[in-house]
């Protein structure tokens, strides 16, 4: 009977370990977790900056494009002003 009695105070012995192993296993995972989702967030507000970065990106090259377009027709109305300029006073 006493043998017995050792042999489940070791097993039970034996449980309360794996137990705490596997207690401390999951706190563990669990923290990794956490980190893993911490990241995954900033990795998604990485994503919506780029996003919107691209968009700004986008639209300021709109801008230079016009901007480059107003300019080659501000170039060609000073060089149609100036030949009629020089046209109408034959002198300069």
């Amino acid at each position: 009977m006493n043998d017995k009695i050792k042999s489940l105070e070791l097993t039970n012995t034996a449980k309360d370990q794996e137990i705490k192993s596997l207690t401390h296993r999951n706190e563990l995972m669990e923290k990794k977790l956490e980190e893993y989702e911490e990241k995954l967030d900033k990795f998604k507000g990485l994503e919506n900056d780029e996003s919107g970065a691209r968009g700004e990106r986008e639209s300021l090259l709109r801008k230079v494009a016009l901007l480059e377009e107003e300019a080659e027709q501000n170039d060609k109305n000073l060089k149609e002003t100036t030949e009629k300029y020089q046209s109408l006073n034959p002198c300069l």
